[in-house]
């Protein structure tokens, strides 16, 4: 995903999130409303990396 912020430009890259379906709870207006169970796996994995951003002209370090 491309995101801009003030003419500066970034790359992201989000990570995947498997899901599986669980079981119906209820209904809202007629639809079947159910629950999803996330794998927690996936975000001790995802990999982080450092980036140099800029916010007012001054450089700082975060991690995406």
């Amino acid at each position: 995903m491309q995101l801009r912020f003030l003419g500066a430009e970034y790359a992201c890259q989000w990570p995947t999130v498997e899901t599986r379906e669980g079981e119906v709870v209820g209904k809202y207006r007629g639809v079947a409303w159910s629950t999803r169970y996330h794998s927690s796996t996936v975000a001790a994995t995802a990999p982080t990396t450092p980036v140099t951003l800029r916010f007012m002209g001054r450089p700082y370090q975060a991690q995406v």
